[in-house]
């Protein structure tokens, strides 16, 4: 029996390989041929030498825009221009030497879009100040196949004093179809020190997404107010209840929390360090930080497993619910629950999308997730955090508790399956309602699970599912780089002389 269902979520995973959500094609350039232009264009605009500089790189892309327009179904008609203006397919660079950092990004064709100057050390600058006016600055931002600062129009200018220099604040804008994109750039002694933009959705109908974004935010936030009703719920079953059962497994848990918070944590600081550096600090003591911050984000975690799973444990014995019974066959059918809920949402997704239903927005490239940091670490960590900490809270504790409550099982299935629907975001599937649907048909299926055959089950199951969705890109990846059509990445910091 073991068997076919192993075979049957085996067929499901190559469903899922054939129907997961589409993704966009990657046209980012390479990192290094990113690191080499953000060294040329940081010296024409600011006149500083970052060769020998230390240099953080990652994909960056507009998320915010992104998901409204997918809201407004205006995303594939403007993914041209999103790709021009650098909203998608885009660099992020931090270079950084000592207490002096520059941060930098760049388009797709290597315009650009985004600019950050902090030199404290005025030795850096080179070359002589040189006057400019509005017209000069984006005769020198416009390169030969420039089209973001080609069609950059001037609407105005500015000055004001700071530190006993003048600082020139010059406005362009550029439209297109349904956008608008104000660009304000920064002159200080000749030498250009900031550029920044806002983006602007031409439409009227953007109240409404920027209401539902709210609606969403508020949603997530009761994952927070879930954990800490968990832990408390917990800790006042443990009072009322004559518990009996050891602390061991809890604490291993508790254990495995903490390792899956700091996988990731040396990848967490690098990107930190490229979206929020504060050059007032060093490297050195950006990582303790980060560190630090990773310690106490498992503390607080491995504190709510400690206490949901103790008294999870608790509940389920005194209900005669199998937790580890058993447990080659138990991760056997976990395995096989994951991989067939995969095949078979995907394929449910996938006619639902064909048929007009339902508009799920394109996912990143395999490349461009690479590119954005995400490893199989993340994967891995990931997976561990949302499964344990998930299955934890709604399944052991959850079902168990409501079922000893009251006293039945279907009520404390669905109860549980749609209060973890609500803590997950929709905002990629439009309408909404389609994405949480499968959140609750997911949730009783672990549910049921959870109850007829153990807990070590379903935390497998949803182990598997999440960790194949998101390691399957970077698998992907993987395989087109042997196959050619990419070349390897430079995964590491770098720095090119």
């Amino acid at each position: 029996m073991e068997l076919i269902w192993l075979i049957i979520g085996f067929v499901s995973l190559g469903i899922f390989v054939k129907y997961r959500p589409k993704s966009y094609e990657s046209m980012l350039i390479p990192r290094t041929e990113a690191i080499r232009l953000a060294r040329e264009r940081i010296f024409e605009l600011a006149g500083v030498d970052v060769s020998t500089w230390k240099a953080y790189a990652m994909y960056w892309h507009d998320r915010n825009t992104i998901s409204r327009l997918h809201q407004l179904n205006k995303l594939d008609t403007l993914r041209k221009t999103l790709f021009n203006w650098g909203l998608v397919e885009s660099w992020r660079i931090r270079f950084i030497s000592l207490n002096n950092s520059i941060i930098i990004g760049l388009n797709a064709r290597g315009e650009v879009t985004f600019l950050n100057v902090t030199v404290r050390d005025n030795r850096h600058y080179t070359g002589e100040k040189q006057e400019k006016s509005i017209g000069d600055i984006k005769r020198t931002l416009t390169q030969k196949d420039s089209i973001f600062w080609k069609d950059a129009k001037i609407i105005g200018q500015g000055q004001r004093t700071e530190d006993l220099s003048n600082i020139d604040t010059y406005w362009y804008l550029v439209e297109g179809q349904d956008l608008r994109m104000k660009i304000s750039v920064q002159v200080s002694q000749g030498r250009i020190i900031n550029i920044l933009s806002d983006t602007e959705i031409k439409t009227s109908n953007i109240q409404q997404v920027v209401k539902k974004e709210f609606r969403e935010t508020a949603l997530n936030l009761s994952g927070f107010i879930g954990a800490l009703g968990a832990t408390i719920a917990g800790v006042l079953s443990l009072i009322y209840t004559d518990a009996s059962i050891g602390s061991t497994i809890s604490v291993l848990l508790a254990a495995i929390i903490v390792f899956a918070v700091f996988l990731t944590s040396t990848d967490d600081v690098k990107m930190g360090i490229v979206n929020a550096y504060d050059s007032c600090l060093t490297i050195k003591s950006v990582y303790i930080i980060g560190y630090l911050s990773a310690l106490m984000a498992g503390l607080a975690y491995s504190c709510v497993v400690f206490v949901t799973s103790l008294a999870g444990f608790n509940l389920a014995s005194l209900e005669q619910i199998p937790l580890f019974r058993n447990p080659v066959s138990q991760i056997t059918y976990g395995v096989s629950i994951g991989l067939i809920c995969l095949g078979l949402f995907s394929l449910l997704f996938r006619i639902l999308e064909n048929k007009g239903l339902v508009r799920i927005s394109p996912e990143l490239s395999e490349r461009s997730l690479f590119l954005s940091g995400f490893k199989y670490r993340q994967s891995i960590s990931m997976s561990i955090q949302s499964s344990l900490m998930e299955e934890l809270i709604f399944r052991l504790l959850g079902v168990s508790l409501f079922i000893w409550l009251f006293g039945h099982d279907l009520m404390a299935i669905l109860l549980t399956s749609v209060l973890w629907a609500f803590l997950h975001q929709g905002s990629g599937y439009n309408p909404s309602v389609y994405r949480w649907s499968q959140l609750v048909i997911f949730g009783i299926i672990l549910g049921y699970a959870y109850l007829h055959v153990g807990f070590l089950t379903v935390l497998t199951a949803h182990f598997v599912h999440n960790f194949i969705l998101t390691s399957l890109p970077l698998f992907s990846y993987k395989i087109q780089i042997k196959e050619g059509k990419y070349f390897q990445e430079i995964e590491k910091d770098i720095t090119l002389n």
